[in-house]
């Protein structure tokens, strides 16, 4: 289908991604529970678009289990019941992370960090909670978020202070018996793009691997950019691909898709969408997306999920800067981008 300007994702003759891509990958979005109002304009872009979800932020450590004892589950059951209803694959995010978790978790009553014992007791207990809940019911689980540092080791977080790398294994080992079924990503960012941050990851879930540690497969944030490496994007996650030598079954999952406009703390004027910037992005996403194919191919891939439905909802806009951010399939106003057709085109 040539590109339209007007065609929007939620068009009767628009293409769709997750059907285009059916046969090769899953094609998902980070949404949020007011997206699953069936009358809004939102949800009927999600059901014909994607088919596979992640909560942007609701089932976060922070907004999900703000105090010790006290759970907030309403936003979450939402979606599950939204996934129960339509069949589609959820995934969970995040069990575990640095940012958006709340104080308790590490603190006594005095203010002073807890033993590593009663650490580890607080988060089994959140995880088992959590996970038993929807056990059946989300099929993924991004169990531990970000514990790599960009320049390589270990994030040096209050969770890794108190308790080293061990948090990170039992969270997996809690995960797992609180739904075997379920499966298990270790997920972070900058993975394709610092040697350092993927030789680190590499190694430790080569390490949770030999030891019998449940991790099922890496989550590729890849907040990516138009500057970004390609060769170097594909010489890093090779180094995870080599781990099925001692897991056949190990996967990798895209988990957080974007294409920035702009590079980190960039201060220029707004980018114009001209058509040659158009065909920058298009070959972009279209690189990429060949790749992809050829991960799927090896049965390595099965899942990709861009973090947001369109343009005008990205996280991306203001942040790091002012800018408004293009980073997605989608346009404002639900546009199908040239970048979309060029990466539907992959499969034609």
């Amino acid at each position: 289908m040539p590109y339209n300007p007007k065609l929007t994702a939620d068009a009767e003759n628009a293409p769709s991604l997750c059907e285009a891509f059916a046969g090769r990958f899953r094609v998902g979005a980070a949404i949020n529970s007011w997206h699953l109002n069936e009358n809004s304009r939102e949800y009927a872009v999600i059901r014909k678009q994607f088919s596979v979800f992640t909560l942007e932020n609701e089932s976060k450590p922070e907004p999900i289990h703000p105090e010790e004892g006290r759970y907030v589950f309403d936003r979450v059951d939402r979606f599950s019941e939204f996934g129960e209803k339509t069949g589609v694959r959820l995934r969970g995010h995040t069990l575990v992370w640095h940012s958006q978790c709340p104080d308790w978790f590490f603190h006594d009553e005095n203010g002073n960090f807890v033993e590593k014992e009663v650490l580890l007791r607080r988060m089994k207990e959140h995880i088992t909670t959590i996970v038993s809940r929807y056990r059946g019911k989300i099929g993924t689980w991004d169990v531990v978020n970000e514990v790599i540092r960009d320049e390589g080791g270990m994030r040096e977080s209050k969770w890794y202070k108190i308790a080293g790398t061990d948090y990170i294994k039992e969270a997996f080992r809690c995960a797992h018996e609180a739904d075997p079924a379920a499966r298990l990503i270790i997920n972070d960012y900058n993975l394709e793009s610092s040697e350092a941050k993927a030789d680190t990851m590499a190694a430790f879930v080569r390490e949770m691997l030999e030891e019998g540690v449940p991790v099922h497969g890496i989550g590729l944030q890849m907040h990516l950019g138009l500057d970004t490496d390609f060769e170097k994007l594909k010489k890093n996650v090779r180094k995870f691909t080599a781990l099925r030598d001692i897991a056949p079954d190990f996967c990798l999952e895209v988990t957080e898709l974007d294409v920035s406009c702009y590079r980190w703390g960039d201060d220029a004027e707004d980018i114009e969408q001209t058509p040659e910037f158009e065909a920058l992005f298009a070959a972009k996403y279209a690189d990429l997306f060949r790749f992809l194919l050829e991960l799927s191919d090896e049965g390595v891939l099965d899942t990709v999920v861009f973090w947001g439905i369109h343009d005008g909802a990205s996280w991306l806009n203001g942040f790091p800067r002012r800018h408004k951010n293009y980073p997605l399939l989608i346009g404002r106003e639900f546009v199908l981008k040239p970048a979309f057709h060029e990466v539907v085109g992959l499969i034609k």
